[in-house]
């Protein structure tokens, strides 16, 4: 139950924390009513609780049934209630109005799901976030100004800038590109999906907690059926492709149900090897990285290739602290200062090591290697009206997704390569013939009814046309987020996303403000290390 000197205790607060050791329904839905309805209200709200059980959409509805006032928010509470498997789950929440100012207001659900004994972490969570305000970290610099830049504009970047917009920082991101995702976020249209193994790993976990921030997002920010679709995705576990695909066998046994909702056996006359993802969808990205650059706290530059970083410190007197210093960054183009902030946080792809190489000690950078990635698109309008295409996006090797629209009218799309060779932008004819042969183990009968097309690449009137990005990645295959290590305070990065970018990119950049606010983490705390930018040791 929540007393009326709480509601006023979180009052002159930005985030504050409340905790339940056992999720109660109706407690929840008052606290959430009295924070909706509070003028003095702090713009997070964060609830953590645990649950043995799932929470079950019929159960929430009949308990707010005899109070009008919380029927709504049960509703949209019932409505997130999918995919609860053990463990810690994120649920988000916006107050319903247009108000520009109150667009930033958020409830977040930290929910941990499954028995005390499975989950000892959880009461760690508690004893970190008790009721009450979200505490900075105490190994950080308190900052006078909230200032920041974000270097690079794809997802990455984007998805960051404005996880700490909405939490007041006024954000500066720079690009070396004449519009914000002209890098790798720029192809035309990509895949959202979740990983899975048979020992539900790290990654698969991670995919998962990406994939809902990912739904919540694009159904905030953008329009369904033009910038994205939830269509689900099938897809196609063929031989060499993973190492043991598939799903835990604790899905097809106890969890059965919840693990339904987001991967089960793809139905006849699907492949035997054929999965199905209820929740996949497909994206635009370049819409994405333009609805999360639209905040007023953020400011796009570009033309600002940033050459090199500089850290200038000087001490901060505080009151009964000794030896305390604040950093500050510049930007830098050859001589010219591009911009100066108290933080900075790389998210440029490639170019990231480089630029932390002019910021380190010695020199030293993280070694992240460039992967190129190929696109093969063309238009419907000369597919013959009698092919029989897959009525959703199918992945597996590569992707094949149609009838999304183009400035050229509705296409297709086949890809992405993955190339370790060319650390370019250019389209090449050989990946145009290799997305073809993706394809053909794919959906063999849309690789024949595409075949014409595809042999005019390379002549005068070419009906296949390609579009080329470089992603970036480290040997672990994971992202880097966190603070760059072997570096002065206010350096972090948040890149390396590899071919999970349009899953993990959001996630990340939510991870990374959450840290620096002392918010509950958006996922377990074990996934998180797995993320961390200083899990690798800089070399010498």
């Amino acid at each position: 139950m929540v007393r009326s000197h709480e509601l006023h205790a979180w009052h002159g607060y930005d985030s504050w924390c409340h905790t339940q050791a056992s999720f109660d329904e109706l407690a929840f839905l008052r606290l959430w009513h009295d924070w909706a309805t509070d003028d003095a209200r702090p713009t997070r709200l964060h609830v953590v609780a645990h649950t043995a059980q799932p929470l079950h959409a019929d159960t929430l509805l009949g308990a707010a049934n005899a109070q009008p006032e919380l029927l709504p928010l049960a509703q949209q509470l019932a409505a997130q209630c999918w995919g609860l498997l053990p463990g810690i789950h994120r649920l988000r929440f916006a107050l319903n109005t247009p108000t520009h100012h109150l667009l930033d207001a958020r409830l977040l659900l930290t929910l941990c799901v499954g028995p005390h004994d499975a989950w000892p972490e959880f009461a760690d969570v508690l004893h970190a976030h008790p009721t009450g305000p979200c505490q900075a970290p105490t190994d950080t610099s308190t900052l006078h100004a909230r200032t920041v830049t974000v270097i690079g504009s794809g997802i990455a970047g984007a998805g960051t800038a404005r996880a700490l917009a909405e939490r007041g920082w006024q954000v500066t991101v720079l690009d070396a590109g004449t519009a914000p995702a002209a890098g790798a976020s720029g192809l035309p249209v990509g895949v959202v999906a979740p990983h899975t193994s048979h020992d539900d790993s790290g990654v698969s976990r991670l995919s998962r907690a990406g994939l809902r921030l990912m739904m919540q997002t694009m159904r905030l920010l953008l329009a369904e059926g033009v910038d994205w679709g939830c269509t689900g995705v099938r897809e196609r576990r063929l031989p060499g492709k993973t190492r043991r695909g598939g799903v835990p066998l604790s899905w097809l046994a106890e969890h059965a149900h919840t693990a339904s909702d987001w991967t089960h056996k793809a139905p006849p006359p699907a492949p035997d090897d054929a999965y199905w993802h209820p929740r996949g969808a497909w994206l635009r990205p370049v819409q994405l990285v333009r609805a999360l650059l639209d905040h007023p706290n953020i400011r796009w530059q570009g033309h600002a290739k940033v050459d090199a970083l500089k850290c200038l410190t000087h001490e901060a007197p505080t009151p009964h602290v000794e030896n305390t210093s604040v950093s500050k960054w510049q930007m830098l183009q050859g001589n010219t200062v591009l911009g100066e902030s108290s933080r900075v946080v790389l998210a440029a792809g490639p170019g990231s090591a480089a630029l932390i190489a002019t910021a380190t000690q010695d020199g030293s950078a993280p070694r992240i290697n460039p992967l190129r990635g190929q696109i093969s698109w063309g238009l419907m309008a000369d597919v013959p009206d009698s092919a029989r295409l897959p009525t959703t996006p199918v992945n597996g090797n590569g992707s094949f997704v149609h009838n999304i629209t183009s400035s050229d009218g509705p296409a297709w799309y086949i890809g992405a390569s993955y190339d370790r060779l060319h650390s370019d932008a250019r389209v090449l004819d050989s990946d145009h013939a290799e997305n073809l042969e993706r394809l053909r183990a794919l959906e063999p009968d849309t690789a024949a009814t595409l075949a014409p097309l595809f042999a005019t690449v390379g002549t005068a009137t070419p009906r296949v046309r390609g579009w080329a990005g470089v992603r970036c990645g480290v040997h672990d295959r994971l992202p880097m987020t966190g603070r760059v290590p072997n570096t002065p305070e206010g350096l972090y990065m948040n890149t390396a996303m590899g071919s999970r970018g349009l899953t993990l990119s959001l996630l990340c950049g939510e991870l990374l403000a959450a840290q620096w606010h002392g918010e509950p983490l958006p996922i377990e705390a074990r996934l998180a290390k797995f993320l961390d930018a200083t899990r690798f040791k800089p070399r010498a």
